[in-house]
């Protein structure tokens, strides 16, 4: 029998929301891409080339990627709903969508970071927003995963984390071909944190790279990371084991020492001497780790943890002090 094709949603058109559908779309599934009313190119640009040249250019969609502005349409009879924006915007999102799902439709946080007022995980966000039913049928995916690396077909595992295994099944059904896998967990503290921080090591090996540093200092300040995302997965009620998973140590390599990761570009941006400002427009995307750094610090305080790479980068990036002088004051004081 071949295999069932379901209709999902994926809602948010940058680089990973559409690398994301091409690779739904390429296993036979039918997927409605939305993405927000402020930002209409995308889904124009699809809808007559069957390529996002905003977020993704050179990467061309199968006919199964249909945009669809308008939310409750591409949100209606799908049985599931990938949440792919930056986590800020998530809160604002979930509000709109909840009353709009069906009952047990499953809900996929792809998003990395956790609300900043709140300091909650972006799937208990999600989870709040959705009828009682619902709510276990939340999961989350993370990974060490580039877009456009992922979109044109280079090998890509991730984990997938829920309560469900109904839900976790699901989405690898959905999403798994001959180039992706996804690993099942049921750890989604220890998978949302490893994702979460990432962000802000990438800031600060991004530096690294602008100031030509050699590869000893950036294993150095690798393992440091790691071990600062580890403590607080470990205070936070996650697993040991999923700090040396793909969503712990995988994740952290991949976006760290990539060149394209927009937190690493921004990185190497203040190292050449730009401040936040116009770092950001260069980068002209959202810039996750900037606003994950201070959440990172407050549960460090939280959790009476003591986070020093984490500080560095905070003074580089909302203090503005010279990248190189914080950087090297950081080493010589390991």
């Amino acid at each position: 029998m071949p295999n069932k094709k379901y209709t999902v949603a994926v809602l948010g058109a940058g680089n990973m929301g559409t690398a994301m559908a091409k690779v739904i779309g390429d296993n036979g599934h039918t997927v409605k891409l939305w993405n927000h009313e402020g930002d209409p190119e995308p889904l124009e640009q699809i809808k007559t080339t069957h390529e996002n040249k905003k977020y993704l250019a050179g990467v061309m969609l199968p006919k199964t990627v249909i945009p669809e502005p308008d939310l409750k349409k591409a949100v209606s009879k799908v049985s599931a709903v990938f949440f792919v924006l930056p986590s800020n915007f998530m809160g604002a999102l979930a509000k709109r969508v909840g009353p709009m799902l069906a009952a047990k439709t499953v809900c996929v946080d792809t998003s990395k970071g956790l609300e900043e007022k709140t300091m909650e995980l972006i799937p208990n966000i999600i989870k709040k927003n959705l009828p009682p039913t619902s709510r276990r049928f939340v999961v989350s995916i993370s990974g060490p995963a580039i877009a456009v690396d992922m979109a044109r077909g280079g090998f890509t595992a991730m984990n997938v984390a829920g309560e469900n295994s109904t839900a976790t099944n699901l989405v690898k059904k959905i999403m798994e071909g001959k180039n992706v896998k996804l690993f099942t967990t049921n750890d989604l503290v220890g998978v949302e944190i490893g994702g979460s921080f990432k962000n802000v090591y990438a800031i600060i090996l991004g530096i690294c790279d602008g100031l030509k540093l050699p590869l000893n200092t950036k294993a150095a300040l690798l393992v440091t990371a790691l071990k600062e995302i580890g403590s607080l997965v470990k205070k936070m009620g996650g697993k040991p084991e999923t700090i040396f998973d793909l969503a712990g140590l995988g994740d952290l390599i991949a976006t760290c020492l990539s060149p394209i990761s927009r937190n690493h570009r921004f990185g190497e941006c203040l190292a050449s001497g730009l401040c936040r400002t116009d770092a950001l427009k260069k980068i002209h995307q959202v810039v996750e780790g900037i606003n994950a750094v201070k959440i990172m610090l407050a549960l460090g305080k939280k959790y009476k943890i003591k986070l020093p790479l984490a500080e560095t980068v905070y003074r580089i990036v909302w203090q503005e002090k010279n990248p190189g002088t914080e950087l090297n004051k950081y080493l010589q004081a390991l």
